[in-house]
């Protein structure tokens, strides 16, 4: 059997995963955490900037959004 979340054989779902965490971010960082050789959690940072119309910041604001891999061995 194929260990889809192997650090030593990349496979095409994790690619995918890896794909969809950062395919839609305009501002943020997405964290890979990997344990005995294989990727256990994609943590997804989505930062929202609020501009006004004359291009001064107001606010900085940061939402946290994580989801574990699902069936991990």
């Amino acid at each position: 059997m194929v260990d889809e979340y192997s650090t030593s054989e990349i496979s095409e779902k994790l690619i995918s995963e890896i794909k969809e965490a950062i395919g839609s971010k305009e501002y943020g960082s997405v964290e890979i955490y990997i344990e005995s050789g294989r990727v256990v959690q994609i943590t997804e940072r989505v930062i929202r900037k609020k501009i006004r119309s004359n291009g001064n910041e107001t606010k900085k604001g940061e939402m946290v959004y994580w989801r574990p891999i699902k069936n991990r061995k």
